[in-house]
């Protein structure tokens, strides 16, 4: 009991007098002041004499500088100094309250028990909503600048902090912390209530969310910018819309896995039993998952989009709508066909909505009479598709010959490749070829003749 008075009074004159045992130091940094001025004032008077005398010779600035030298060396030496005198001050100053504050703490255990914690808990949270939000943008801006290239632009697009990877990490942080915070509150709280054991997995289930969580925006944010690029194509775009999609039944998946195993639950023994049920399960559905597994496929591998005419097999039409088990298409009657995802990874799929060129055939039937007026007709006729402008150049050139000979009537075969055009676009350029080359053939004096002509030749 006589020692806790004699600590009082300690206390109280270290109070009432807070200073009394640091001030060799401030003796010391008194003199490190006044030898700083004097090597200002000494500065000052180089700077005036090296102003004042623009004449003189270079073994006087080479003294200048030295003298420079020397003055920034002292002063770093009298920086460092003062440095380690007030760490070893503050070091001794801690290991006298050291035993002062132990002794607080043990005569008032509500201050160790619930105060001192209580306060940590809420400065931590504090600091998560205030300081971090702010260290986090610090880094951002660093990340930046780390991108900056010795021209002064950037080596990439710059992101805004809202949608990179600090922001993406700020809200799963800050929520993490808070709930700790308060979790280990309530804990101190009501100890009864809450049991120790439970907040270890409730903080491991926070940290397993808080991850998925952070981990889920930063893949958003990712495929936000680069969706929001200009020069990305209309297939590549549906290639990450479905990427953003499984990822996120993915993640979605991952995550609850780790959250029931940091729960306690074992999740590998129901992995084991679902795998055995999944076998029977996958016998009795296997066309649907084959479907399935089969739109999933086409989503990556984009073999047609919606609008495209496609052929599988003897399946012709109009994509008009994709789903994840069957795909809808609209036949030339405009009558709308549910087709088996299964059935496209089975069959030859033919895009004709891609395809940069088209070939067209035709065979114009001449009479008998006019086979030695063929040559000229030839000639004229591919000199009319090179000069049409729907008639695709870039492969193969425009022909035109005799393909037969009967004794009724001779065939010439006209062939070229028209430039990708909707239907109608494409009927009317076959129309417009056909009707062309007919003009040619009656402009040389010839007569189109019959493949079904069974009458006596002209004698």
């Amino acid at each position: 009991m006589s020692a806790l008075p004699s600590t009082s009074s300690t206390l109280g004159f270290q109070s009432v007098f807070p200073f009394v045992s640091v001030s060799p130091m401030l003796r010391h940094q008194s003199g490190i002041l006044s030898f700083s001025s004097k090597a200002d004032k000494s500065t000052d008077s180089a700077v005036s004499a090296a102003s004042g005398g623009e004449g003189v010779d270079a073994s006087n600035s080479g003294s200048v500088g030295s003298d420079w030298v020397d003055k920034v060396k002292d002063a770093w030496q009298s920086t460092m100094d003062v440095v380690g005198y007030t760490g070893e001050k503050a070091k001794e100053a801690s290991n006298e309250l050291k035993p002062h504050v132990e002794q607080l703490l043990n005569t008032y255990p509500y201050l160790k028990d619930v105060v001192v914690p209580v306060g940590f808990t809420l400065t931590g949270t504090v600091l998560a909503w205030v300081v971090l939000p702010r260290i986090l943008r610090r880094f951002h801006n660093y990340a930046i600048q780390a991108l900056v290239l010795p021209s002064g632009s950037l080596l990439g697009d710059q992101v805004p902090y809202e949608k990179s990877f600090w922001g993406a990490l700020e809200d799963p942080a800050r929520y993490l912390i808070t709930f700790m915070a308060f979790s280990q509150i309530g804990m101190m709280v009501a100890p009864s209530t809450i049991a120790s054991e439970f907040i270890a997995q409730a903080w491991r289930g926070a940290a397993i969310l808080s991850f998925v969580w952070f981990l889920h925006r930063w893949k958003t944010n990712v495929l936000a910018h680069a969706l929001a690029t200009q020069s990305l194509a209309g297939i590549d775009r549906e290639k990450l819309l479905t990427l953003d999609k499984v990822s996120s039944i993915g993640l979605f998946v991952i995550g609850l896995m780790a959250l029931a195993e940091a729960c306690g639950v074992a999740v590998q023994s129901i992995l084991t039993v679902g795998g055995i049920g999944g076998v029977a399960t996958a016998f009795a559905a296997k066309d649907i998952l084959g479907n399935v597994l089969s739109g999933l496929s086409m989503q990556f591998s984009k073999p047609f989009s919606l609008g495209e005419t496609i052929k599988a097999g003897s399946i012709e039409g109009q994509v008009v709508e994709m789903g994840l088990t069957n795909t809808t298409l609209l036949n030339s009657e405009k009558f709308p066909v549910l087709v088996p995802n299964s059935l496209f990874s089975s069959q030859v799929i033919v895009n004709k909505s891609r395809a940069q060129w088209r070939a067209v055939v035709t065979k114009i039937p001449l009479q008998i009479e006019s086979l030695d007026k063929v040559p000229q007709i030839s000639d004229d006729i591919k000199s009319m598709l090179r000069s049409n402008s729907k008639v695709f150049l870039g492969k193969e050139a425009p022909y035109c010959f005799l393909s037969n000979v009967d004794s009724y009537y001779a065939e010439l075969t006209v062939g070229c490749n028209l430039r990708h055009m909707s239907k109608d676009e494409l009927y009317s350029a076959q129309q417009d070829v056909l009707l062309q080359s007919v003009q040619i053939i009656r402009k040389h004096g010839a007569q189109l003749g019959s493949a079904s002509f069974q009458g006596t030749p002209t004698q």
